[in-house]
This record gives C-alpha cells, structure tokens and sequence, in this order.
C-alpha cells in the first residue's frame, strides 16, 4: 500500500487530486492536448495509473476540472479589483481592465489551447459554462444598485469582454481596449438600467 503523506486520507486525495491537475496544466501549456494522458500524468505524478481513474474519468474529465479549478482564483481577482475601486464608473472599468490584464498575463493561454482540442460535448459544455462565471461578479454590482435585469445585462457585458480578450489577441493595445470596452458596457449599462 503506498505510502500516505498527508495528515489524513481526505488530504491526501486532495494533494494527489492537485498534483494531477499540476501536471496536466503543465503538459497542456507545454505539449498541447494530446499529450495528456493518464500513463504520463502517472509518470509525472508518481501515481499509479490505475490510481488515477480513482480521480477522473477521462482526459476530458482531467481537462474540465482543471479549468473549473481555475475559475475561483480568476473571480477572487476581479472581485478584489472591483471591491477597490471608488465608484460604480470605476468598479466597471475595474471588471472590464481586470479581466483583459489576466489574458494577457498568460491566464488565458490554457483556453486558447483547449479551443483546437478534440474535446467531448460533455467538457465543453462544462468548460463553456466557465466563460460566463464573471458575470456573476457584475450582476451581484447590478442587483445592489437596483438594476431591473442584472442577469441578463450582466452576460451580454461579459460578451463584450470576450469581444475585446479577441482585439487584444489581435495586437490592439491593452489601454485602448479597456477604455472602448467599457465605455461601451458603461453605455450597455444606462440603456438596459
């Protein structure tokens, strides 16, 4: 029986399940998505590759949960943007500047990879899901200020976000599309209010 290092089984699965993702975060930057597979997450990991179905199920299983792992640390950023911003002008253009600093970052690189990968309907669909999380972060700022349709204002402003994640992968410059973008979810905003 391996060895358990951790101060409990929970933990351990826990350090195992982190450490899977690890590697196939790093094996999909590195080598694009055919290179994941459970024989080389195993190798990279140390666990067995039997053990590694005690995880997932798949490598679109290992793909899916990696970017839903992703996704806190990405809202937590524009939740703390958001939250130091001075005025509601400003907590716009934080959720909107935010985002487009983290692409450029390199934050989005693993998207861009999976976008050519031959993903199964059902890791879309659970990877799709994630790429209108933050607008969960601008419709709570809508409900507080009264907006009578936050949810749905809220997604057509994330649309706009990724409509400017592509001016940027197309070389426009990062201060220019920050202002064009929000000045247009700011319009958005007053029209739908």
């Amino acid at each position: 029986m391996p060895r358990i290092e951790a101060d409990s089984v929970a933990e351990h699965r826990a350090n195992q399940h982190d450490a899977l993702l690890d590697a196939a975060e790093q094996l999909l930057l590195e080598e694009g998505y055919e290179a994941v597979n459970f024989r080389v997450l195993g190798e990279r990991t140390g666990i067995a590759r039997n053990s590694v179905y005690r995880y997932f199920t798949s490598t679109d299983d290992v793909v899916a949960a990696l970017c839903e792992r992703d996704m806190p640390r990405w809202l937590l950023e524009i939740e703390s943007a958001m939250a130091a911003a001075p005025d509601p002008a400003g907590r716009i253009e934080a959720y909107v500047r935010t985002q487009l600093e983290l692409v450029a970052g390199g934050h989005h690189r693993l998207a861009e990879v999976l976008q050519a990968a031959p993903l199964g309907p059902g890791a879309r669909a659970r990877i799709g899901a994630l790429a209108y999380a933050p607008a969960t972060v601008l419709e709570e700022e809508l409900r507080t200020a009264g907006h009578p349709q936050p949810d749905v204002t809220a997604q057509l402003a994330q649309g706009l976000v990724g409509a400017a994640v592509r001016l940027l992968h197309n070389g426009r410059a990062m201060d220019e599309v920050v202002a064009e973008t929000t000045e247009v979810v700011q319009r958005l905003l007053t029209t739908a209010g």
